[in-house]
């Protein structure tokens, strides 16, 4: 079953880069494009599909004012040409964030992104109506499935990974590098070995973080984009 799409963008250029991107990836199937957010509006209110290429800032309705007005559980790969504006789509329902100008192996790993949340569940949702994105992962002699939500933080093991839940740990074989290009963007990576889900954090004190009973180091390469993505969501 192919993956439905469409590209929203008021720059040729861009949309027609993104356009073939996307056919050149047999999974996925291109169902309209549009210059304008409020055309793409008119079709998405007799039309459903699983995720939504949309530039940020556009006139008259920016991507960002799209995803307010569409159901929360609709996709959105939010593309811009400035990195400030991606992390305020973290409040909304992103797959990822595409930094323009797009190379084919960015797009790539968005799309792998796209293909690790389940359709079925990201429809059905729980029982608040919030959609789960979820994996399905090898551990040991196990296939395991995985609820993203659930995750506190996953920890690099030389070839493996330990993905951290409330009560319990799965050790995945999986490299640091494809686990991040797999997780939701509410993910942040903060040191060589550790992943965490930012929706955990306790608090922040002396460059480490508290989830739990767990203090994890901030280090110094990632330091920057960290709190300068914390900056953004500091009241």
């Amino acid at each position: 079953m192919k993956i439905s799409c469409i590209i929203i963008d008021d720059e040729p250029n861009a949309l027609s880069l993104l356009e073939g991107h996307i056919i050149k990836i047999p999974s996925l199937a291109l169902n309209g494009k549009f210059f304008d957010a409020l055309e793409a509006l008119e079709f998405l209110k007799k039309e459903q599909v699983d995720i939504i290429f949309t530039d940020i800032n556009m006139p008259l309705l920016t991507g960002l004012e799209l995803a307010e007005i569409l159901p929360g559980n609709q996709r959105f790969i939010f593309t811009t040409a400035y990195a400030e504006h991606a992390l305020n789509s973290f409040s909304y329902y992103v797959v990822d964030y595409l930094l323009k100008p797009i190379t084919f192996k960015r797009f790539i790993q968005s799309v792998n992104k796209i293909e690790a949340v389940s359709p079925v569940d990201v429809r059905a949702g729980d029982k608040t109506g919030k959609p789960k994105a979820v994996i399905f992962a090898k551990s040991g002699k196990q296939v395991v499935k995985i609820d993203f939500e659930d995750i506190l933080f996953v920890k690099g093991e030389k070839e493996y990974v330990s993905v951290q839940f409330q009560n319990k740990r799965l050790l995945i074989y999986k490299r640091m590098k494809e686990m991040e290009e797999l997780l939701p963007p509410y993910f942040r990576r903060i040191h060589l070995s550790y992943i965490i889900n930012v929706n955990y954090i306790q608090k922040i004190e002396m460059n480490h973080v508290l989830i739990g009973e767990v203090s994890i180091p901030v280090s110094e390469h990632f330091r920057s984009s960290f709190f300068q993505f914390l900056n953004d969501k500091t009241i």
